[in-house]
């Protein structure tokens, strides 16, 4: 699934002797850009200042970037977990990220403007990512953003509700009524696909939290039922899953959690007709198979089940479909997902979920936070703000602008 992308940039630090002249040195700082860099997996990520990419190829556009979603895929990267994850080094995180063009290419197949209102996704092994005040960036891999739909909620809605309206529309055939399991972790992917599922589709949805932090913010979403797994708990969370099915198929299970939990929920999935669907972005084929958690079925199920019910749970778990929009080989059905996602949250039928906004200036502490499971939607990162308080940050200006025209209605009413 993962693949090496040669950096097309390095990040590189201004040599020390800039400093020694002040005028060269905030003369340089014109040409240069602050950037979250993780030089060492497994080692917190430094803020740096890298060299601006001069001239762009046919092909790219620059971003001068606002918001960049945090995501738990950026935090496992980050902290080298995953030992297949062989990024180039140095490396700057963020695959969803808005902001505004600054410069474009040659080529303009999709007719941009400077100034245009974008949002970003890229590949999540590229070296370039969005921590980075500004960004340059393929074409394919940009849409523009209506003036309807705030920047800040944009950067946290394409990987999560493009992968999730993929799968529904086009590998499910998802209606209305249809029963559909969904596990939902902290990186906001099965969060996503709940609010499509339940505003979109109006699907019953039955949802599978990895915290039970997490279960009031998805009964908001409109789930039909919810459960949380308690320390990984199999056997208490299948038992649990049994009763909220009450006797009943599900159409789809639709995991965003991982650790084996497809190999759980087979058993409450339409045999004949139903589908298992993998949006973990750590999915691995080969592995799956043997990834089985610890859980006691009901003798009683054991006991009752019939040899061609067996052989057609075995076929569902054989036939596993795994999505990642942005590796989707057909071109225009990923910019399609992505601009129906964005027409969908125009016209208020879907919308994003920050769970906390940090400035890029407190990027680790932001790190820490998706590790220690805090958050109950997207972590998003501030990057034009220093540190918060900056009356020049978009997110500060955001929240002025609101605050102003909520004292100037309470003024009206007055």
């Amino acid at each position: 699934m993962f693949r090496l992308v040669k950096p097309k940039i390095v990040s590189v630090i201004f040599d020390s002797s800039l400093k020694h002249s002040k005028y060269s040195y905030l003369c340089a700082l014109r040409y240069a850009h602050r950037a979250a860099v993780l030089r060492e997996a497994g080692k917190p990520v430094v803020l740096e200042t890298v060299k601006k990419v001069e001239k762009l190829k046919s092909d790219e556009v620059r971003i001068k970037v606002h918001y960049c979603s945090l995501n738990s895929t950026d935090v496992k990267i980050i902290t080298g977990k995953h030992a297949e994850l062989n990024v180039p080094l140095p490396f700057i995180p963020g695959h969803e990220f808005s902001g505004e063009i600054v410069e474009i290419g040659k080529e303009n197949p999709h007719f941009f403007n400077r100034g245009d209102r974008v949002v970003v996704m890229n590949d999540l092994q590229d070296p370039n990512g969005g921590l980075i005040t500004e960004a340059v960036v393929k074409n394919r891999d940009v849409w523009p953003v209506p003036q309807t739909v705030p920047l800040r909620e944009m950067a946290v809605l394409p990987y999560g509700h493009g992968t999730a309206l993929l799968a529904f529309a086009l590998h499910c055939n998802l209606k209305e009524n249809d029963l559909i399991l969904i596990t939902a972790g902290p990186a906001g992917m099965g969060l996503a696909a709940i609010d499509l599922a339940v505003s979109v589709y109006k699907a019953k949805v039955i949802a599978v939290c990895d915290t039970e932090s997490s279960t009031d913010l998805v009964r908001e979403k409109g789930a039909h039922k919810v459960l949380s797994m308690t320390k990984n708990n199999f056997t208490k969370l299948y038992k649990n899953v049994q009763d909220a099915m009450d006797g009943k198929k599900a159409k789809v299970a639709y995991d965003a959690v991982g650790k084996g939990l497809l190999h759980l929920l087979a058993d409450f999935v339409d045999p004949a007709n139903g589908k298992l669907i993998s949006v973990d972005p750590f999915y691995n084929a080969s592995k799956f198979p043997t990834e089985v958690p610890e859980f006691d079925r009901p003798k009683r199920k054991e006991k009752d089940e019939k040899p061609a019910e067996a052989e057609a749970k075995a076929k569902l778990i054989q036939d596993v479909r795994h999505f990642d929009l942005y590796e989707y080989p057909d071109l225009d059905t990923y910019r399609q997902m992505i601009s129906d996602t964005i027409e969908m949250r125009s016209e208020g039928m879907i919308a994003g979920h920050i769970s906390k906004t940090f400035p890029l200036a407190k990027i680790q502490q932001a790190i820490e936070f998706v590790q220690q499971k805090q958050c109950t939607g997207k972590v998003l990162i501030d990057v034009q703000c220093p540190d918060g308080d900056d009356d020049d940050c978009p997110d500060a200006k955001e929240k002025k602008a609101k605050s102003k025209e909520a004292e100037e209605k309470k003024k009206s009413k007055d």
